[in-house]
């Protein structure tokens, strides 16, 4: 089935989702897989069909924006806008995406994605923060290709990614419209090429910043606390 395309992009497209999508295709299964469900909470009991439409459904009632990754083939991954706040302008963001359906370009499918959703919430839906976390693991490569679209790491929440027996911190992020800005003007546009971010993504520092903040917090702020908590 083919699915209407709702932003277009150069690699990509992200499209809008239909319950018949959910029914019949195979998106309900990229949860069951291991490798695409590593670092979500999902996969506690196997997804269905069934609860992919009523999860869609959810969504929509909520209303938030998942849309569905294309690499103007096939379709392997959703992004999502969600828990919108019109108000405070916050939305929170997240990615799954079936890396294996195109290896060669996955690294640049999941962040064009990543661009393309966060600048329709900065300049349609009129946000002014995106945020979202990431378990601990992700900060060794994808956190800092992130960077490159605004996504500051902010912090650690401490053991708060609990799936079984593993419990580990999750990295928070997040991308302001400031910065958004400051990007745009530095580059011409938020996303400019495929090829000038796999440029940058070979230009990243051997020392990021989520390493430093990391070791702050494990020396400077367990020494720091353990003198608070001996008063």
């Amino acid at each position: 089935m083919k699915l209407d395309v709702f932003i277009s992009g150069e690699i990509i497209d992200l499209c809008i989702p239909t319950r018949e999508f959910a029914e019949k295709s195979n998106w309900y299964s990229w949860l069951n897989d291991p490798k695409i469900a590593r670092y979500t909470l999902k996969r506690a009991f196997p997804n269905t069909p069934a609860l992919q439409v009523d999860f869609l459904e959810k969504q929509q009632k909520e209303g938030a924006l998942p849309l569905i990754i294309s690499n103007k083939k096939d379709y392997l991954g959703v992004v999502t806008l969600s828990v919108i706040d019109y108000i405070k302008r916050v939305a929170g963001i997240s990615i799954i995406v079936d890396s294996s359906m195109d290896v060669l370009r996955s690294p640049l499918i999941a962040l064009e994605s990543i661009a393309r959703i966060s600048e329709h919430g900065f300049q349609v839906l009129g946000l002014d923060r995106i945020h979202g976390g990431q378990h601990i693991n992700l900060a060794a490569g994808w956190q800092q290709r992130m960077e490159l679209l605004g996504y500051r790491a902010e912090g650690f929440k401490r053991q708060l990614f609990v799936k079984g027996r593993e419990v580990v911190d999750v990295i928070w992020i997040a991308a302001i419209y400031k910065d958004y800005l400051t990007i745009i003007k530095n580059r011409g546009q938020y996303w400019d090429s495929a090829k000038k971010m796999e440029e940058r993504i070979k230009r990243l520092p051997k020392n990021k910043y989520v390493d430093s903040l990391r070791e702050f917090m494990d020396k400077d702020g367990e020494l720091y606390y353990k003198q608070i908590f001996s008063l």
